[in-house]
Protein backbone atom coordinates (compact mmCIF):
# COMPACT_ATOMS: atom_id res chain seq x y z
CA UNK A 1 0.00 0.00 0.00
CA UNK A 2 0.97 3.54 -1.13
CA UNK A 3 -0.52 5.79 1.57
CA UNK A 4 -0.73 9.63 -0.57
CA UNK A 5 0.55 7.99 -3.43
CA UNK A 6 -0.79 10.76 -5.56
CA UNK A 7 1.01 14.13 -5.62
CA UNK A 8 -0.27 17.59 -6.53
CA UNK A 9 1.28 17.37 -9.93
CA UNK A 10 -2.11 15.30 -10.61
CA UNK A 11 -3.98 18.71 -10.01
CA UNK A 12 -2.88 19.30 -13.77
CA UNK A 13 -4.07 16.22 -15.60
CA UNK A 14 -6.43 13.38 -14.91
CA UNK A 15 -4.80 9.92 -13.30
CA UNK A 16 -5.84 6.74 -14.76
CA UNK A 17 -6.75 3.63 -12.70
CA UNK A 18 -8.80 0.39 -13.15
CA UNK A 19 -10.79 0.45 -10.45
CA UNK A 20 -11.11 3.17 -7.61
CA UNK A 21 -12.73 2.75 -4.82
CA UNK A 22 -14.41 5.25 -2.16
CA UNK A 23 -14.24 4.36 1.34
CA UNK A 24 -10.85 2.79 3.46
CA UNK A 25 -13.04 0.55 5.52
CA UNK A 26 -13.84 -3.64 5.70
CA UNK A 27 -15.86 -3.51 2.17
CA UNK A 28 -12.93 -1.05 0.69
CA UNK A 29 -10.08 -3.13 1.48
CA UNK A 30 -11.69 -6.30 0.81
CA UNK A 31 -12.75 -5.08 -2.63
CA UNK A 32 -8.97 -3.78 -3.05
CA UNK A 33 -7.29 -6.56 -2.12
CA UNK A 34 -9.04 -8.71 -4.21
CA UNK A 35 -8.40 -6.23 -7.39
CA UNK A 36 -5.19 -6.09 -6.62
CA UNK A 37 -4.63 -9.51 -6.45
CA UNK A 38 -5.95 -10.03 -10.18
CA UNK A 39 -3.56 -7.12 -11.52
CA UNK A 40 -5.87 -4.39 -11.31
CA UNK A 41 -4.32 -0.80 -10.68
CA UNK A 42 -6.79 0.14 -8.09
CA UNK A 43 -6.87 3.65 -5.93
CA UNK A 44 -8.81 3.86 -2.54
CA UNK A 45 -9.78 7.28 -1.34
CA UNK A 46 -10.29 7.69 2.44
CA UNK A 47 -11.89 11.16 3.32
CA UNK A 48 -10.26 10.94 7.23
CA UNK A 49 -6.50 10.69 8.15
CA UNK A 50 -5.78 7.20 9.31
CA UNK A 51 -6.08 5.47 11.29
CA UNK A 52 -9.22 6.92 12.07
CA UNK A 53 -11.90 6.73 14.51
CA UNK A 54 -15.01 4.56 13.54
CA UNK A 55 -18.27 4.37 16.12
CA UNK A 56 -18.47 0.79 16.61
CA UNK A 57 -18.67 -2.24 19.02
CA UNK A 58 -15.40 -3.67 17.31
CA UNK A 59 -16.99 -6.75 17.48
CA UNK A 60 -15.87 -9.75 15.27
CA UNK A 61 -18.43 -12.55 15.59
CA UNK A 62 -19.11 -16.20 13.73
CA UNK A 63 -19.06 -15.88 10.07
CA UNK A 64 -17.08 -12.12 10.30
CA UNK A 65 -14.50 -14.80 11.28
CA UNK A 66 -14.28 -16.67 8.73
CA UNK A 67 -14.56 -14.17 6.25
CA UNK A 68 -11.58 -12.32 7.83
CA UNK A 69 -9.59 -15.58 8.23
CA UNK A 70 -10.14 -16.30 4.24
CA UNK A 71 -9.48 -12.94 2.52
CA UNK A 72 -6.74 -11.34 4.94
CA UNK A 73 -5.53 -14.06 7.38
CA UNK A 74 -4.88 -13.57 11.40
CA UNK A 75 -4.83 -10.18 13.04
CA UNK A 76 -2.06 -9.00 14.57
CA UNK A 77 -2.37 -8.45 18.44
CA UNK A 78 -2.45 -4.20 18.47
CA UNK A 79 -5.40 -4.24 16.77
CA UNK A 80 -7.10 -6.02 19.60
CA UNK A 81 -8.42 -4.35 22.73
CA UNK A 82 -8.63 -6.02 26.27
CA UNK A 83 -10.06 -8.32 27.02
CA UNK A 84 -8.98 -9.40 23.22
CA UNK A 85 -11.48 -11.89 23.18
CA UNK A 86 -15.18 -11.84 24.74
CA UNK A 87 -17.03 -15.63 25.31
CA UNK A 88 -20.11 -14.19 23.59
CA UNK A 89 -22.86 -12.04 23.91
CA UNK A 90 -26.19 -12.01 26.05
CA UNK A 91 -29.29 -10.02 25.39
CA UNK A 92 -31.45 -8.75 28.46
CA UNK A 93 -35.23 -8.75 27.47
CA UNK A 94 -37.08 -7.65 30.88
CA UNK A 95 -35.40 -5.99 33.95
CA UNK A 96 -32.08 -7.46 35.56
CA UNK A 97 -32.59 -11.36 33.03
CA UNK A 98 -30.28 -12.29 31.14
CA UNK A 99 -29.72 -14.84 28.42
CA UNK A 100 -26.87 -16.07 26.21
CA UNK A 101 -27.55 -15.41 22.24
CA UNK A 102 -26.26 -18.31 20.61
CA UNK A 103 -23.27 -18.23 18.41
CA UNK A 104 -21.12 -20.52 16.29
CA UNK A 105 -17.62 -19.50 17.78
CA UNK A 106 -15.99 -20.06 21.07
CA UNK A 107 -15.38 -16.60 21.34
CA UNK A 108 -15.94 -12.94 19.91
CA UNK A 109 -12.86 -10.74 18.80
CA UNK A 110 -13.14 -7.78 20.39
CA UNK A 111 -10.86 -4.60 18.18
CA UNK A 112 -10.00 -1.26 18.05
CA UNK A 113 -11.99 -0.46 14.45
CA UNK A 114 -9.06 2.24 13.78
CA UNK A 115 -6.60 -0.25 14.11
CA UNK A 116 -8.24 -3.04 12.71
CA UNK A 117 -9.51 -0.71 9.74
CA UNK A 118 -5.85 0.42 8.98
CA UNK A 119 -4.50 -3.23 8.96
CA UNK A 120 -7.32 -4.45 6.26
CA UNK A 121 -6.61 -1.58 3.78
CA UNK A 122 -2.97 -1.87 4.55
CA UNK A 123 -3.14 -5.29 3.11
CA UNK A 124 -4.61 -4.37 -0.06
CA UNK A 125 -1.83 -3.40 -1.89
CA UNK A 126 -3.90 -0.16 -3.51
CA UNK A 127 -2.64 3.21 -3.72
CA UNK A 128 -4.67 5.07 -0.68
CA UNK A 129 -5.17 8.51 -0.63
CA UNK A 130 -6.51 9.62 3.23
CA UNK A 131 -7.72 13.05 3.91
CA UNK A 132 -8.94 12.80 0.41
CA UNK A 133 -13.04 13.56 -0.17
CA UNK A 134 -14.89 12.70 -3.25
CA UNK A 135 -16.96 15.54 -4.55
CA UNK A 136 -18.71 14.27 -7.92
CA UNK A 137 -18.19 11.68 -10.73
CA UNK A 138 -19.49 11.00 -14.07
CA UNK A 139 -20.06 7.90 -16.20
CA UNK A 140 -19.02 7.75 -19.22
CA UNK A 141 -19.67 4.92 -22.25
CA UNK A 142 -16.66 2.91 -20.57
CA UNK A 143 -14.64 4.62 -17.74
CA UNK A 144 -16.14 6.71 -15.02
CA UNK A 145 -14.33 9.65 -14.04
CA UNK A 146 -14.75 11.30 -10.43
CA UNK A 147 -13.15 14.49 -8.76
CA UNK A 148 -11.71 14.60 -5.55
CA UNK A 149 -10.63 17.22 -3.25
CA UNK A 150 -7.22 16.00 -2.07
CA UNK A 151 -5.72 16.91 1.11
CA UNK A 152 -4.89 20.53 0.72
CA UNK A 153 -8.00 21.60 -1.14
CA UNK A 154 -6.44 20.18 -4.43
CA UNK A 155 -8.70 19.39 -7.23
CA UNK A 156 -7.85 15.63 -8.52
CA UNK A 157 -9.07 14.07 -11.41
CA UNK A 158 -9.63 10.32 -11.65
CA UNK A 159 -10.56 7.98 -14.63
CA UNK A 160 -11.52 4.46 -13.75
CA UNK A 161 -13.33 1.76 -15.41
CA UNK A 162 -15.34 1.49 -12.83
CA UNK A 163 -15.85 3.23 -9.19
CA UNK A 164 -17.04 1.10 -5.98
CA UNK A 165 -18.89 3.23 -3.33
CA UNK A 166 -17.81 1.60 0.21
CA UNK A 167 -18.35 4.90 2.02
CA UNK A 168 -20.78 3.53 4.57
CA UNK A 169 -24.37 4.31 5.52
CA UNK A 170 -23.82 7.74 5.08
CA UNK A 171 -22.29 7.66 1.56
CA UNK A 172 -21.72 10.05 -0.58
CA UNK A 173 -21.51 7.69 -3.73
CA UNK A 174 -24.75 6.47 -3.31
CA UNK A 175 -26.07 10.04 -2.88
CA UNK A 176 -24.52 11.40 -5.70
CA UNK A 177 -25.20 8.22 -7.97
CA UNK A 178 -29.08 8.04 -7.54
CA UNK A 179 -30.58 11.53 -5.14
CA UNK A 180 -34.59 10.37 -5.62
CA UNK A 181 -33.11 7.18 -4.05
CA UNK A 182 -31.98 8.91 -1.47
CA UNK A 183 -34.90 10.59 -0.36
CA UNK A 184 -36.81 7.89 0.06
CA UNK A 185 -34.19 6.55 2.27
CA UNK A 186 -34.95 6.68 6.59
CA UNK A 187 -32.14 7.00 9.07
CA UNK A 188 -31.60 6.32 12.88
CA UNK A 189 -29.12 8.00 15.10
CA UNK A 190 -27.04 6.53 17.49
CA UNK A 191 -24.85 7.70 20.32
CA UNK A 192 -21.94 5.96 22.34
CA UNK A 193 -19.86 6.78 25.55
CA UNK A 194 -16.23 5.96 26.42
CA UNK A 195 -16.28 6.20 30.32
CA UNK A 196 -14.47 4.90 33.26
CA UNK A 197 -16.37 3.19 35.90
CA UNK A 198 -17.91 0.02 37.16
CA UNK A 199 -20.99 -1.98 36.94
CA UNK A 200 -22.30 -5.62 38.20
CA UNK A 201 -21.34 -7.36 34.61
CA UNK A 202 -19.02 -9.90 33.31
CA UNK A 203 -16.13 -7.93 31.45
CA UNK A 204 -15.93 -10.42 28.95
CA UNK A 205 -19.76 -10.32 27.39
CA UNK A 206 -21.25 -7.89 24.94
CA UNK A 207 -24.80 -6.94 26.46
CA UNK A 208 -27.92 -5.87 24.56
CA UNK A 209 -30.50 -4.26 26.40
CA UNK A 210 -34.44 -4.58 25.09
CA UNK A 211 -36.47 -4.55 28.05
CA UNK A 212 -39.99 -2.86 26.33
CA UNK A 213 -39.48 -0.08 29.28
CA UNK A 214 -36.58 1.58 27.30
CA UNK A 215 -37.28 4.40 25.27
CA UNK A 216 -34.40 3.18 23.46
CA UNK A 217 -34.83 0.30 20.50
CA UNK A 218 -31.35 -0.53 21.28
CA UNK A 219 -29.30 -0.37 24.15
CA UNK A 220 -25.55 -2.10 24.68
CA UNK A 221 -22.67 -2.61 26.51
CA UNK A 222 -19.09 -3.96 26.90
CA UNK A 223 -15.60 -3.40 27.66
CA UNK A 224 -12.72 -1.74 25.70
CA UNK A 225 -9.43 -1.75 27.65
CA UNK A 226 -10.38 0.50 30.73
CA UNK A 227 -13.16 2.02 29.55
CA UNK A 228 -16.83 1.02 29.56
CA UNK A 229 -18.68 1.33 26.26
CA UNK A 230 -22.23 2.01 26.28
CA UNK A 231 -24.70 3.17 23.88
CA UNK A 232 -27.82 3.99 22.16
CA UNK A 233 -30.08 3.79 19.47
CA UNK A 234 -33.13 6.43 18.72
CA UNK A 235 -35.78 7.31 16.04
CA UNK A 236 -33.77 10.25 13.97
CA UNK A 237 -35.49 13.53 14.88
CA UNK A 238 -35.49 12.51 17.94
CA UNK A 239 -32.99 14.39 20.59
CA UNK A 240 -30.81 11.37 21.78
CA UNK A 241 -29.93 12.83 25.18
CA UNK A 242 -32.83 11.51 26.84
CA UNK A 243 -32.82 8.59 25.38
CA UNK A 244 -29.20 8.23 26.78
CA UNK A 245 -29.80 9.39 29.81
CA UNK A 246 -32.99 7.23 30.07
CA UNK A 247 -30.78 4.05 29.54
CA UNK A 248 -28.15 5.25 32.11
CA UNK A 249 -30.51 5.38 34.60
CA UNK A 250 -31.88 1.83 33.79
CA UNK A 251 -28.32 0.65 34.09
CA UNK A 252 -27.51 2.04 36.93
CA UNK A 253 -30.69 0.54 38.50
CA UNK A 254 -30.72 -3.27 37.19
CA UNK A 255 -26.53 -3.54 37.19
CA UNK A 256 -25.36 -0.96 39.29
CA UNK A 257 -23.60 1.43 36.55
CA UNK A 258 -21.53 3.88 38.37
CA UNK A 259 -19.71 6.41 35.66
CA UNK A 260 -17.12 8.02 37.41
CA UNK A 261 -15.57 10.14 33.77
CA UNK A 262 -17.03 10.44 30.48
CA UNK A 263 -13.55 10.26 28.18
CA UNK A 264 -16.01 10.81 25.07
CA UNK A 265 -19.26 10.66 23.21
CA UNK A 266 -19.34 9.83 19.80
CA UNK A 267 -22.78 9.53 17.42
CA UNK A 268 -23.72 8.31 14.17
CA UNK A 269 -26.79 7.62 11.59
CA UNK A 270 -27.56 4.62 10.13
CA UNK A 271 -29.81 3.54 7.63
CA UNK A 272 -33.55 1.53 7.67
CA UNK A 273 -31.80 -0.16 3.99
CA UNK A 274 -31.21 -3.72 5.91
CA UNK A 275 -34.27 -3.89 7.85
CA UNK A 276 -36.75 -2.93 4.71
CA UNK A 277 -34.58 -4.86 2.04
CA UNK A 278 -34.24 -1.74 0.50
CA UNK A 279 -31.25 -2.32 -1.46
CA UNK A 280 -29.19 -0.23 -4.20
CA UNK A 281 -26.27 -1.94 -5.67
CA UNK A 282 -25.19 0.56 -7.86
CA UNK A 283 -25.90 1.80 -11.84
CA UNK A 284 -23.90 1.44 -14.41
CA UNK A 285 -20.05 1.37 -13.68
CA UNK A 286 -20.52 2.17 -9.97
CA UNK A 287 -20.97 -0.21 -7.37
CA UNK A 288 -21.97 0.03 -3.72
CA UNK A 289 -20.72 -2.21 -1.28
CA UNK A 290 -20.95 -3.17 2.56
CA UNK A 291 -23.70 -0.47 4.27
CA UNK A 292 -23.36 1.75 1.38
CA UNK A 293 -25.60 -0.67 -0.46
CA UNK A 294 -27.91 -1.45 2.18
CA UNK A 295 -25.99 -4.02 4.03
CA UNK A 296 -26.19 -4.59 8.02
CA UNK A 297 -27.26 -7.35 9.83
CA UNK A 298 -29.59 -7.32 13.23
CA UNK A 299 -28.00 -5.69 15.85
CA UNK A 300 -25.78 -3.62 13.86
CA UNK A 301 -23.46 -6.17 12.76
CA UNK A 302 -21.95 -5.36 9.58
CA UNK A 303 -18.31 -6.28 8.97
CA UNK A 304 -19.02 -9.59 7.86
CA UNK A 305 -21.24 -7.91 5.13
CA UNK A 306 -18.99 -5.31 4.13
CA UNK A 307 -16.29 -7.84 3.44
CA UNK A 308 -18.42 -10.14 1.76
CA UNK A 309 -19.90 -7.46 -0.49
CA UNK A 310 -16.63 -5.72 -0.94
CA UNK A 311 -15.11 -8.90 -2.26
CA UNK A 312 -17.95 -10.23 -4.59
CA UNK A 313 -18.17 -6.67 -6.38
CA UNK A 314 -14.07 -6.81 -7.02
CA UNK A 315 -15.05 -10.06 -8.13
CA UNK A 316 -18.01 -9.13 -10.76
CA UNK A 317 -16.04 -6.42 -12.29
CA UNK A 318 -12.84 -9.29 -12.58
CA UNK A 319 -15.96 -11.32 -14.52
CA UNK A 320 -17.16 -9.07 -16.46
CA UNK A 321 -14.05 -8.67 -18.73
CA UNK A 322 -14.12 -12.11 -20.73
CA UNK A 323 -18.29 -12.79 -19.70
CA UNK A 324 -20.05 -10.49 -22.18
CA UNK A 325 -21.97 -9.52 -18.91
CA UNK A 326 -21.78 -6.58 -16.74
CA UNK A 327 -20.29 -6.04 -13.95
CA UNK A 328 -23.34 -5.00 -11.61
CA UNK A 329 -25.56 -7.72 -13.27
CA UNK A 330 -22.90 -10.20 -12.14
CA UNK A 331 -22.40 -8.59 -8.81
CA UNK A 332 -26.17 -8.38 -8.59
CA UNK A 333 -26.49 -12.28 -9.14
CA UNK A 334 -23.45 -12.94 -6.62
CA UNK A 335 -24.95 -10.18 -4.37
CA UNK A 336 -28.59 -12.32 -4.18
CA UNK A 337 -27.35 -14.67 -1.35
CA UNK A 338 -25.84 -11.49 0.70
CA UNK A 339 -29.41 -10.34 0.63
CA UNK A 340 -30.95 -13.20 2.01
CA UNK A 341 -28.79 -13.94 4.45
CA UNK A 342 -29.27 -10.14 5.75
CA UNK A 343 -33.09 -10.27 5.51
CA UNK A 344 -32.40 -13.97 7.54
CA UNK A 345 -30.75 -12.04 10.03
CA UNK A 346 -33.42 -9.79 10.79
CA UNK A 347 -36.14 -12.48 11.49
CA UNK A 348 -33.84 -12.89 15.44
CA UNK A 349 -35.04 -9.66 15.86
CA UNK A 350 -38.86 -10.10 15.13
CA UNK A 351 -40.96 -9.36 18.38
CA UNK A 352 -37.82 -6.95 19.79
CA UNK A 353 -37.96 -2.74 19.36
CA UNK A 354 -34.79 -3.03 17.36
CA UNK A 355 -37.43 -4.18 14.48
CA UNK A 356 -39.73 -1.31 15.51
CA UNK A 357 -38.86 2.11 16.94
CA UNK A 358 -40.76 2.59 19.40
CA UNK A 359 -43.49 5.99 18.83
CA UNK A 360 -43.17 7.69 21.69
CA UNK A 361 -40.66 8.24 24.68
CA UNK A 362 -40.57 6.41 27.71
CA UNK A 363 -40.72 9.42 29.97
CA UNK A 364 -39.38 13.20 29.77
CA UNK A 365 -36.10 13.37 31.30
Amino acid sequence: MRIGAMSAKAANHTTTYDVLIVGAGPAGAAAAKELVKNGYRVAVVERERLPRYKICSGLILDRAQDLLAEHFGTPPEDVFCKPAFLKGARLCLKENSITDLPLSKPRVYNVWRSAFDHWLIQQSGADVLESHKLIGFKQMENSVQASILGRDKEPLKIEASYLIGADGGKSCVRSLLDPAFEKRVHWHTFAQLYCTGAIALDPEFYYMFFDPSLSAFYTWLHCKDECLVYGVGAQTGKAITPYLEDSTEYLTKQFGLKIEKVERKTGCVATDMAISGNFLLGHGRVLLAGEAAGFMNVFGEGISSAIATGHIAASAVCQAGGSGKTALSIYAELAEREKQLTAKSWKVAEGLPIAKPPTKERRKI
